[in-house]
């Protein structure tokens, strides 16, 4: 996440953050517990949409793909992946709702609580889904 927020304060005068940001984005994928394979393919969609995302709140939407990268290394069950509704439309409003450019740090504190809350809501979802699968997996053998 700081990361990304680092990636977004860049403009024209501070392309270090730029730079570190990529970096700090990268090194958070690459650390994070999962196969290689999951935490490589997330990266460089995430990388790029962060990118991406400077060109302003049009781009809020895009704020799913980190979500989805962060469901793929956690390798969360199918039904937490619905919780990618959550950014998508979050991001849709705040590209409608807010035009300006200095108003950008609104956009990307909204799309980031929204992408935080997805994925706090897929983890509640995925410990329900294991619950649920010890559950018939007990009964079934008593």
């Amino acid at each position: 996440m700081i990361g990304v927020a680092s990636v977004l304060f860049t403009s024209t005068y501070s392309l270090q953050f730029l730079a570190v940001g990529s970096l700090l984005q990268a090194t958070g994928w690459i650390v994070l517990p999962a196969r290689g394979w999951r935490r490589l393919f997330a990266l460089g969609p995430c990388l790029f949409v962060s990118w991406l995302m400077l060109a302003g709140a049009d781009f809020a939407v895009f704020s799913t793909v980190f979500l989805a990268g962060w469901l793929l290394v956690r390798q969360r069950p199918p039904l937490a992946w619905l919780t990618l509704a959550l950014p998508i439309g979050v991001g849709a409003a705040c590209s409608a709702g807010f035009a300006s450019y200095e108003q950008n740090w609104a956009v990307f504190t909204i799309s980031g609580a929204a992408v935080l809350a997805g994925a706090w809501l897929a983890r509640l979802l995925a410990r329900a889904t294991s619950r649920q699968r010890t559950a018939r997996s007990a009964s079934l053998e008593g």
